[in-house]
């Protein structure tokens, strides 16, 4: 192939997947439904601050694979000392302000940040959008990897179980905790399967993400599969829930399920309107632990001290002694899950 070929060939991929994006974005705009519309209603007033500076660079030399799934996670390379905490970004990506925070966890925690779609450091709400509604849309819809099967688990929960057993190869012994956001709110619970789990922080969770309306059902879920929420409520984990309370994209509806499901091992760290909305006026905030954190202003305060709260309860629940048998406590279900999974790869 000559050179103005190739280079004919790149330009018209570029248009392509410019094009396609540009689709999404009309779609998501221009639809009348309650799911889209919601979207639009429920976004955010703040912009998500917070400037990573320190190197972030792939855990495992490279992007890990599992399940027919390859990401790149990524980590400091600061030794294993420090408790992992396993930190999922939102529809927004892995952005500079995710990194940021994954920074300020780093004080405490050995951290690892997978890049779910997207680009390192970058803003992509439009790859969030494009990952759970549109790929794999000619199989089922949501598809691809984020699509929930009837039995089992959605396969990037699968490929998460492989980053925590990696986790684990690390830290042997120590105890895991886990940080879902938003769009990966509910993920924490799924991955309580695994024996050295003890903590959860199920952050603004978000699912099922509907294009065209919300069920009374919708509101309620956690957007995980009937095994998942079997082997959380099999978990002895602590469940620690974040929202605002005037967020309409994480409903009041999914904080009553979690505190109903896990009764006395759920911690609510619901955050009061009158903690964020200082002047008075409607605030449409989302984001507890990322995007309305803001350094300085009094906006930001509510969402500083959450950020305060759910390391105070990292610490608290990754350095205590192991309890006498923690070790056995779900593995009949983690051994299901996992056949399951490898009886998938091998399709």
């Amino acid at each position: 192939m000559s050179h103005s070929q190739f280079s004919r060939n790149s330009d018209l991929n570029i248009q392509s997947s410019f094009f396609f994006r540009a689709i999404i974005v009309a779609l998501v705009l221009s639809v009348s439904g309650c799911g889209a519309s919601q979207l639009g209603m429920c976004a955010p007033h703040v912009k998500e601050e917070g400037t990573p500076t320190r190197d972030w660079t792939e855990c495992f030399e490279q992007p890990f694979s599992r399940t027919g799934i390859t990401h790149s996670v990524f980590c400091l390379k600061d030794g294993a000392a420090k408790p992992p905490v396993l930190l999922l970004h939102e529809m927004t990506g892995l952005s500079p302000g995710t990194l940021a925070y994954a920074e300020e966890l780093s004080k405490d925690f050995t951290v690892y940040v997978p890049l779910l779609f997207g680009e390192k450091g970058k803003f992509s709400l439009i790859h969030g959008l494009e990952a759970y509604w549109f790929r794999g849309i000619v199989d089922f819809f949501p598809g691809g990897e984020w699509g929930m099967p009837s039995h089992g688990s959605a396969p990037i929960v699968n490929w998460l179980r492989g980053v925590v057993q990696k986790i684990e190869d690390r830290h042997t012994g120590q105890r895991i905790g886990l940080i879902g956001n938003c769009l990966t709110g509910p993920f924490p619970l799924a991955l309580l399967d695994h024996p050295l789990v003890a903590a959860a922080v199920v952050a603004q969770p978000a699912l099922p993400l509907r294009f065209w309306w919300y069920t009374a059902n919708d509101k309620t879920s956690l957007g995980i599969s009937d095994d998942d929420l079997t082997i959380a409520k099999s978990s002895t984990a602590k469940v620690y829930g974040l929202r605002f309370e005037t967020d309409c994209m994480a409903p009041p509806e999914k904080h009553k399920t979690l505190r109903d499901t896990f009764g006395g091992r759920f911690i609510d760290g619901a955050i009061p309107a009158r903690a964020y909305q200082t002047d008075g006026k409607p605030t449409h905030a989302h984001s507890t632990l990322i995007g309305s954190w803001n350094e300085h202003a009094q906006a930001g305060q509510a969402s500083r001290d959450a950020r305060e709260r759910v390391r105070t309860f990292l610490l608290e629940e990754l350095t205590k002694p192991r309890a006498e048998g923690m070790g056995d406590r779900p593995q009949t279900l983690r051994t299901l899950l996992f056949s399951r999974s490898n009886e998938s790869d091998s399709l």
